[in-house]
């Protein structure tokens, strides 16, 4: 008889934050001071878990969640009383734990990206919040949305999960808000065009780092040299600006040095200017005929111009990241004006996405022999569809959570699999040089 896979939910889960962390978590935010009718751990994992019931996350959805579980009756009071600014607290200690023990990933690129020691990714999403909240999250744009929140997300490609994460007001530019250290060391960052600044990327480049950013549209960098050569009567670039000879050129992919100008930071109330090459990669729209625009620290023999626009493509992860929390674990159903409540929705679902990735991995570790692929967005429907039963398991007791994560783990076996064959992840497709 062959023998059945196990994915062992509760086991992933307990090893992921033990109970007893948690409980050390609980009594340092001071949610727990004396024992009381709603237990901290089962009040935990209903937040992180019970949020499927419903059209939309509600704290009535979370309370008949958390009775189902644990099988007890309660008042909404008893239950609501517990969203306390202790409740937040506690979930912003649990992510940052969470995010400290997330080490970095054994796994290892195999194609394009396998001279990085990791791919890093950072953006941010916004969260309309309750009109109430503009005091303590200001939007950015009043005339429709008066409060929201913005979420900074830096995001490991390899982890396939965040590695820090910043909650701000939706008012909050993006770029003061990433910092550049020695940890960018032989790692790729990537960015859009809301982290533009040279200061950043000399930064990075004078730490050891990688950068691929697309240009905007009003950087116009002169030209000090071609780094392909072309056959006939190119169009001379050297010592024009990009703008004056971009809309002139015929060629499918640019590949040039420029010299960029900028500020460095103040120092004592002086600041200085500098000066510094970068390599400007410009890839031709087949459909529009425009340049994709790209600047970098790569040097050519490292990727080629074309590389250089695949490697970009891989950015799209985060973006997925973010669809994967408001689509399926209810990011953007925030069912409160309390300041306290809303962070600690928001922490809960950062929590709930790494609780996820760590079961698509043992399921994935599970499946390897079957080579079969295991799709982030398809794993996030699914994983939603049985939260429920995974909270289930989590807080049975254990003759009756056997039999829970029997069928549960059985089921997501089954339905996590993508039925076709051919279709490749994004990762594997910016890997392996796969069309669009």
């Amino acid at each position: 008889m062959a023998r059945r896979q196990s994915i062992g939910i509760r086991r992933e889960l307990t090893s992921l934050i033990p109970t007893r962390q948690l409980n050390f978590l609980a009594q340092l935010s001071g949610l727990v001071r004396r024992r009381r009718k709603v237990e901290a751990m089962a009040l935990f994992w209903t937040v992180v878990l019970g949020f499927s019931g419903g059209r939309a996350r509600s704290l009535a959805g979370l309370r008949r969640a958390y009775q189902k579980s644990t099988g007890t009756t309660l008042v909404p009071s008893a239950f609501y009383d517990r969203f306390t600014k202790s409740l937040a607290a506690f979930f912003r200690f649990v992510v940052e734990e969470l995010l400290e023990r997330m080490q970095e990933s054994e796994a290892k690129f195999s194609g394009l990206l396998r001279s990085f020691r990791d791919v890093v990714v950072t953006d941010s999403t916004l969260v309309k919040l309750h009109d109430l909240l503009e005091g303590r999250f200001p939007a950015c744009r009043t005339n429709h949305t008066r409060a929201a929140a913005k979420l900074h997300v830096v995001m490991s490609v390899k982890g396939q999960g965040p590695r820090s994460v910043k909650l701000t007001s939706g008012r909050q530019h993006d770029g003061p808000v990433f910092r550049v250290g020695r940890w960018v060391r032989d790692r790729l960052l990537m960015f859009d065009l809301g982290y533009f600044r040279y200061q950043l990327f000399d930064c990075i480049d004078r730490n050891g780092g990688f950068f691929i950013s697309r240009l905007k549209e009003n950087a116009n960098p002169e030209i000090t040299a071609t780094l392909r050569q072309w056959r006939g009567r190119s169009v001379p670039l050297v010592g024009e600006r990009l703008r004056d000879v971009i809309e002139r050129l015929q060629r499918d992919t640019l590949d040039v040095e420029v010299e960029i100008t900028f500020r460095h930071r103040a120092y004592a109330g002086a600041q200085s200017g500098a000066r510094r090459s970068l390599r400007l990669v410009g890839v031709k729209n087949d459909d529009t005929g425009r340049y994709h625009l790209y600047v970098t620290n790569l040097p050519p023999e490292r990727l080629t111009a074309e590389q250089v626009a695949r490697a970009y493509a891989g950015r799209w992860q985060i973006e997925l990241l973010f669809k994967e929390m408001k689509s399926h674990y209810r990011l953007a159903d925030l069912p409160s004006r309390k300041p306290h409540i809303v962070e600690a929705l928001l922490y809960a679902t950062l929590v709930t996405l790494v609780v996820s990735r760590r079961l698509l991995r043992a399921v994935r570790q599970a499946l390897r022999r079957q080579k079969r692929v295991v799709p982030e967005g398809r794993w996030a429907a699914l994983f939603a569809t049985v939260s429920s039963a995974i909270l289930d398991l989590l807080l049975a007791p254990a003759r009756l959570a056997r039999g829970l994560a029997r069928w549960t783990e059985a089921m997501l076996l089954h339905e996590a699999v993508d039925p076709n064959l051919s279709r490749q992840m994004l990762l594997a497709r910016v890997e392996n040089g796969a069309t669009w």
